[in-house]
């Protein structure tokens, strides 16, 4: 008996861009995308002090995957990947 490990997928749009990041749970994946963020775009867009970052997560556990505007999507059978929750993240 083998053990799926349960990853999470955080994706924030910004501009013509993106960040993401995959962690083990949905809070930890939230702020840690929200962090990257603010760090990668901070050049480019301004950010407040107390900026709300609006992180989708979905799961992608066991799941080859790519993303692109429309949605997540499973790799081989294209198969939309379902949005967890919006989750909204102050940094």
């Amino acid at each position: 008996m083998t053990k799926t490990k349960k990853e999470i997928l955080g994706l924030i749009y910004i501009g013509a861009g993106s960040t993401w990041c995959v962690d083990k749970d949905e809070t930890s994946t939230a702020v840690q995308c929200a962090k990257m963020c603010k760090s990668d775009w901070g050049r480019l867009f301004k950010f407040k002090r107390h900026e709300n970052f609006k992180v989708n997560l979905y799961d992608v556990s066991n799941k080859d995957w790519s993303a692109e505007s429309g949605g997540v999507f499973e790799k081989g059978t294209n198969e939309r990947i379902p949005l967890l929750k919006v989750a909204t993240v102050v940094v």
